[in-house]
């Protein structure tokens, strides 16, 4: 099924959300899916696979920890990416100075990608980002290979690097996508966690609503 981009954003902000992570974090994460779509790439079903790997799990086992200078790692031994990719954006200036990281152990490495073009952005410089023979440049003018999906969607990674180059500003932009697919099994399990940010419904609920209620007015 084809879904716009603001539909794309609005079922996977309410489903990180209802997943477990602060709103801040969930309105980021509607928004890296939102450009992994739009760059052809598969945000929802990649988010959907880090959201059900997580559950349940808490927020200090999955955020970065500075183990040394320029490596971060996960106590619970897997970061997340939609925790670490937030941090990145705070250290954008960091980056910006030529520093370079290294992520240890990392689920659903491509979800870091919206937030390094982000950073790539406010530093005005190119950022590199690598894991297992694979490469990717994010800056103002580029953007992932679609044809290099199936590498750039793996589960988890041991490591990932990161660093920052002066930017070339000679790359052409690709055109971004307006709609993209969703599989119906994905769409059914980013639903299944959006579902959990609704209030249960209670006999109150039901008569300060809209219609009826329990009132026939028939």
């Amino acid at each position: 099924m084809t879904w716009s981009l603001n539909e794309i954003e609005t079922l996977s902000r309410k489903a990180a959300r209802g997943a477990g992570l602060s709103w801040g974090l969930a309105e980021e994460a509607g928004k890296a899916t939102r450009w992994l779509a739009a760059a052809g790439l598969p945000g929802p079903q990649v988010l959907a696979d880090l959201l059900t790997r997580n559950d349940g799990r808490d927020y200090e086992t999955l955020c970065p920890h500075e183990e040394h200078e320029g490596t971060w790692i996960a106590r619970g031994g897997t970061l997340c990416p939609l925790i670490s990719g937030a941090a990145l954006s705070d250290h954008a200036g960091r980056l910006a100075q030529g520093d370079a990281l290294t992520l240890g152990r990392t689920a659903s490495p491509m979800l870091l990608l919206p937030y390094l073009d982000a950073a790539a952005q406010l530093s005005g410089r190119d950022i590199t980002v690598s894991w297992d023979g694979v490469t990717v440049a994010c800056g103002p003018a580029m953007r992932p290979d679609p044809g290099a999906g199936a590498a750039l969607g793996v589960a988890i990674v041991d490591s990932v690097t990161i660093k920052s180059t002066p930017s070339s500003g000679n790359a052409t932009p690709r055109p971004a996508q307006g709609r993209a697919d969703i599989a119906p099994e994905t769409a059914a399990r980013l639903d299944a966690f959006a579902r959990r940010t609704y209030a249960p419904e209670t006999p109150e609920s039901r008569l300060s609503g809209a219609g009826a209620g329990l009132t026939d007015n028939d």
